[in-house]
């Protein structure tokens, strides 16, 4: 299995993948940074998200003086760099998954923005490739996700411990 790199360059894009491989489907599933994406939140568990958050507490961005805070929990910093770095763009790249990510873990956390932002994202996404019927319909799961949450995921705490 590829190991994720630790290190995003912002400027840095997407190659094109072979989605429809056995190879590349078990890496999409493996691969916790696409689950903004490809997964109904009610279908994340708090064990995928944990794994989520360890990977993220790898992951440099650099050129982003946000990040490190974005990445610890606060929210502000993360809908921040979430907005700027979507703001005009027209195609998903590695970068996105580490910000939307970042936000999956913020949203499991009780932080109702962070689904908003991902919500908002998808939709995006959805309505420049309407080939994908599937981001939108994760799109209004997502806006009603934050309440989910907060309710289910509720532990005091905007971000899991990854020590």
């Amino acid at each position: 299995m590829e190991t994720p790199e630790t290190t995003v360059d912002p400027h840095g894009t997407m190659r094109p993948q072979d989605h429809g491989s056995p190879r590349a489907r078990r890496r999409k599933a493996a691969c916790p940074l696409t689950l903004w994406r490809t997964r109904d939140p009610a279908r994340i568990s708090p064990a995928e998200v944990l794994r989520l958050a360890k990977l993220l507490a790898a992951i440099e961005i650099l050129h982003e003086r946000r990040w490190k805070a974005a990445r610890t929990g606060d929210a502000a910093a993360a809908a921040a760099v979430a907005m700027d770095h979507l703001h005009g763009r027209a195609s998903r790249t590695r970068l996105t998954d580490v910000i939307l990510g970042n936000l999956v873990v913020l949203a499991f956390g009780g932080d109702a923005t962070a689904g908003v932002i991902i919500a908002h994202a998808l939709e995006t996404f959805g309505r420049l490739d309407p080939t994908d019927p599937a981001l939108t319909q994760l799109a209004r799961r997502w806006g009603a996700a934050p309440a989910f949450h907060a309710a289910t995921h509720a532990s005091g705490s905007s971000r899991p411990r990854v020590d």
